[in-house]
């Protein structure tokens, strides 16, 4: 996993990621490495980082959960120019399906910016009027299959 310190928000969606990671592998039975999880800076360069830290191990792993898209468009291209090949040699997954994920056939969990500007909006004029308000909200998300992920080959 290439997770990241974002320095634009709060702890808890970043932890609640790391979480859902772990209670995964937990629940699918896989023992948490620590050298598979890698700790970065937010962003593309981030990604970049995380992705050539795995690729040093002396065993990579076969498939990487990025936290978030921007992050595995920095991991992509590490993994492009090693010369693997994206979803043969290393699957990609990451979370937030920006517009440019679809361009770059990343595997990814969608989330609605929209609908979660419109929650925060909305949360932020009733506690501005003095209305009861929910301190969190979970929304939906789904997953869009792309190109960058498929059964690993080794």
């Amino acid at each position: 996993m290439i997770d990241a310190i974002d320095p634009n928000a709060s702890e808890w969606p970043i932890e609640l990621r790391a979480l859902a990671y772990t209670r995964a592998l937990e629940q699918a039975g896989i023992p948490l490495a620590d050298e598979l999880f890698v700790r970065v800076p937010w962003g593309a360069e981030g990604g970049a980082e995380g992705m050539e830290r795995l690729l040093s191990l002396r065993e990579p792993p076969t498939a990487v959960f990025a936290h978030s898209d921007d992050l595995a468009y920095g991991a992509l291209r590490v993994l492009r120019r090693a010369g693997l090949r994206v979803p043969e040699d290393m699957s990609v997954i990451a979370i937030d399906d920006a517009p440019m994920s679809e361009i770059l056939d990343l595997t990814t969990v969608h989330q609605s910016a929209a609908l979660q500007g419109r929650l925060a909006a909305e949360t932020l004029l009733a506690m501005l009027d003095g209305r009861p308000y929910q301190e969190a909200t979970i929304t939906p998300t789904r997953l869009v299959p792309r190109g960058s992920t498929s059964p690993p080959t080794r």
